[in-house]
């Protein structure tokens, strides 16, 4: 356990048998001082930063739910994270999306393993139906994401499902 500025981190590791069972193995002291520096850092300004974030990503979904058709956002309207968009592109396959894609680093939500493509688990739990699954694509913005950055995104997951549609 490590406790500064009203921070508690206690580190819960599954492993080995040291210390008969309580323990995976030694403990990697600076990592666990440098994550409470960064917690304490961070407490600051998160409200800030989270709030810029939730602007930016609702921005982007407003601009690519304006311009691409046959969408479907994955996730809690108000209860996800601030930073990240889970889109799911009907008739489309994530990696060939993902391929068109030019100024937006962006992940699939499908694995492809070999000539196999796979639907996520998470989104076969959620009941996302397989035309959208296999088309979903996950973004995420920063605290340095600006607006003309969205505006660019939005241009380019706008011009990639519209080539890929158009086959």
């Amino acid at each position: 356990m490590y406790v500064r500025s009203g921070v508690l981190l206690e580190k819960l590791i599954h492993g080995a048998g040291h210390e008969m069972n309580r323990r995976a193995g030694t403990e990697n002291v600076l990592e666990i001082v440098g994550l409470g520096e960064a917690c304490a850092m961070i407490d600051e300004d998160l409200p800030r930063h989270a709030a810029h974030m939730r602007e930016m990503r609702d921005r982007l979904e407003l601009g690519i739910r304006a311009r691409v058709k046959d969408i479907r956002v994955h996730g809690h309207p108000e209860k996800r994270l601030p930073n990240t968009l889970s889109v799911g592109f009907r008739g489309l396959e994530a990696g060939r999306f993902l391929s068109r894609l030019e100024s937006v680093a962006a992940s699939a939500g499908a694995a492809c393993h070999g000539h196999d493509v796979h639907v996520s688990h998470v989104l076969e739990a959620m009941g996302v139906p397989l035309e959208f699954a296999m088309g979903t694509v996950r973004f995420s913005v920063g605290r340095f994401t600006t607006r003309e950055e969205i505006d660019g995104a939005v241009t380019d997951v706008a011009n990639a499902a519209e080539e890929l549609r158009r086959g």
